[in-house]
């Protein structure tokens, strides 16, 4: 349970379409700062990992945000969007369990699941049919946004050499699809989510 996006690659990605994904994703972190997304390394401290062989990061462990006990098992509300406080973030609950935030926010600590996006497989234990099969639950903290901008340059570049499914609605990667538009040119309507098809292009 929560909110989690999933993709499925290739096992191995040629170093030059590996380097456009990087580089383009490096032309983001700076923006996606500007936005109240703070990047750090895979376990939430020091500095992300991007090289020539992999992404990795997380959000910040001690962030400094103001801690809201409210927010258990978090997932976007219908029509939830942007990066903000987690004082004015709940939106209500689903399930009886968890929270709905009308906005990505943490609980007093960004960082959750890492996020890692490897050239190659490094895990045998994680490939199905000779693809890699990968997810990171971020709990629409705001790292959130940083890992639905890789998957969609990853998209940009893979075509379908990679697959990706999302927890969330087509609704809920708005924010991302923008900063690809504004950011690196990538046409504004060129991919959707589909529950039965993951998400593809249009």
């Amino acid at each position: 349970m929560g909110y989690c996006h999933y993709w499925e690659i290739d096992a191995e990605i040629d170093k030059g379409s590996f380097f456009s994904i990087t580089a383009d994703f490096q032309r983001m972190v700076l923006t996606l700062d500007d936005l109240g997304v703070r990047l750090a390394g895979p376990l939430g401290e020091g500095l992300p990992e991007i090289d020539a062989d992999h992404i990795a990061f997380n959000g910040i462990w001690h962030c400094g945000h103001p801690k809201n006990e409210a927010i258990v098992i978090p997932f976007p509300a219908a029509n939830g969007s942007g990066v903000g406080s987690s004082i004015d973030a709940v939106d209500g609950s689903y399930f009886g369990v968890g929270t709905l935030l009308r906005h990505r926010a943490c609980d007093g600590n960004c960082s959750y699941e890492t996020f890692s996006f490897s050239r190659r497989c490094g895990d045998p234990a994680k490939l199905v049919n000779g693809r890699f099969a990968d997810s990171c639950k971020t709990a629409f903290r705001p790292y959130d946004l940083a890992v639905q901008c890789v998957l969609l340059i990853a998209k940009h570049h893979l075509r379908d050499r990679i697959g990706v499914w999302s927890g969330g609605s087509d609704f809920h990667w708005n924010d991302a699809r923008r900063l690809c538009y504004l950011h690196l040119d990538y046409p504004l309507v060129q991919y959707r989510i589909d529950r039965n098809s993951g998400l593809i292009l249009v």
